[in-house]
C-alpha cells in the first residue's frame, strides 16, 4: 500500500519545479557532473523540449551554466551564494561540527551528520574525515532512508507500515527479502534499547558503519551522527565501545538541539 504522507504531497506537486529541482539533483551527481540535454532528459525520463526549456530558465538564473564548447550543462555559480547563505541559517551544523571533529579524534574514524531530505532521501550534510587511511566522503552524496547504519536509526522510529513500505520499494544500496524485513523488525527494539546500530559490510562492501539519531524539540528523528571506517581495520564486537561513545554524544547534541 502506498505511503499515505507521499500520496497527500502529490496533491500539492508543481511539476516544474520538481522537474527542475530534479535536473539539479543529477547535475550534483558526478556521473552526471557535465551532462547534455539528451542525457538529462534519458536520465530523467523527461521531455527533451521540456528539459531544454527548463535548462534554459535555470541557466538565466546562473543556477546551471551551459559550457559551450562541450555542449554540456553543469551546475552553475549561484549555487554556491545559496549554499554559503544556507550554512549561515542552517544553525545546528555549527553546533554539531565540534562533535564530529571530537568523534573523529577519538576513535580515528571518518564522521558524518545526515540530514533527512523529504520523506525517502537522505544526504550527508557535514563531515570531519579520519587523517590516517580514513574513509573519504563527499558532502551533498544522497542515500535511501533504507541506506546503512544511519538509516536503520530513521526507519526504527517510523510506524511499522511506513517502515515496510520504504523497505519494499528498492531504492537504495541493497534489496531486501522478506525474511531480511522480518531480520529489521526483530533490531528495531535493540536500536531503541542501545541508542546506536553497526552495520558491517552490508551495504557497501568494505565498510563498516556506527549510527545514532539525533532528536528534535518534538522527538522526531531528522538527524544521524556517524562514524565510518574500513571494516578491515576493525572487528565488528570492538565497534560497541564506539557505538557507546557515539550515542553518548548524540544524546549531547539532541539536548543541545532542543534549547534552539
Amino acid at each position: 500500500m502506498e505511503n499515505q504522507k507521499t500520496k497527500e504531497k502529490r496533491k500539492y506537486s508543481v511539476p516544474a519545479l520538481e522537474n527542475a529541482f530534479a535536473i539539479l539533483k543529477l547535475l550534483s551527481r558526478k556521473r552526471f557532473q557535465e551532462s547534455t540535454v539528451t542525457e538529462i532528459a534519458n536520465a530523467l525520463s523527461l521531455n527533451p523540449a521540456t528539459c531544454y526549456r527548463i535548462l534554459q530558465s535555470l541557466e538565466g538564473l546562473s543556477i546551471v551554466r551551459y559550457i559551450e564548447d562541450k555542449k554540456r550543462y553543469t551546475l552553475g555559480p549561484y549555487l554556491v551564494v545559496l549554499g554559503e547563505r544556507a550554512k549561515e541559517h542552517l544553525n545546528y551544523i555549527t553546533t554539531i561540527m565540534p562533535y564530529l571533529e571530537e568523534l573523529t579524534k577519538q576513535t580515528g574514524m571518518t564522521s558524518i551528520l545526515v540530514n533527512k531530505i523529504g520523506e525517502e532521501k537522505l544526504a550527508i550534510v557535514a563531515k570531519v574525515e579520519a587523517n590516517d587511511f580514513g574513509v573519504s566522503v563527499s558532502v551533498g552524496r544522497h542515500f535511501s532512508i533504507t541506506d546503512g547504519s544511519f538509516g536503520m536509526c530513521f526507519l526504527a522510529y517510523m510506524e511499522k507500515t511506513e517502515r515496510e513500505y520504504f523497505l519494499k520499494q528498492d531504492r537504495g544500496l541493497k534489496s531486501f527479502t522478506d525474511e531480511e524485513i522480518l531480520f529489521i523488525e526483530g533490531e528495531i527494539d535493540k536500536i531503541r534499547k542501545n541508542g546506536y546500530y553497526i552495520t558491517y559490510g552490508e551495504y557497501i562492501k568494505g565498510l563498516c558503519g556506527i549510527a545514532a539519531p539525533i532528536f528534535t524539540n518534538d522527538e522526531r528523528v531528522e538527524l544521524s551522527v556517524e562514524l565510518i571506517g574500513f571494516a578491515s581495520q576493525y572487528e565488528k564486537e570492538d565497534l560497541h565501545t564506539k557505538g557507546i561513545y557515539l550515542k553518548q554524544a548524540s544524546e549531547e547534541i539532541s539536548r543541545r538541539l532542543r534549547n534552539f
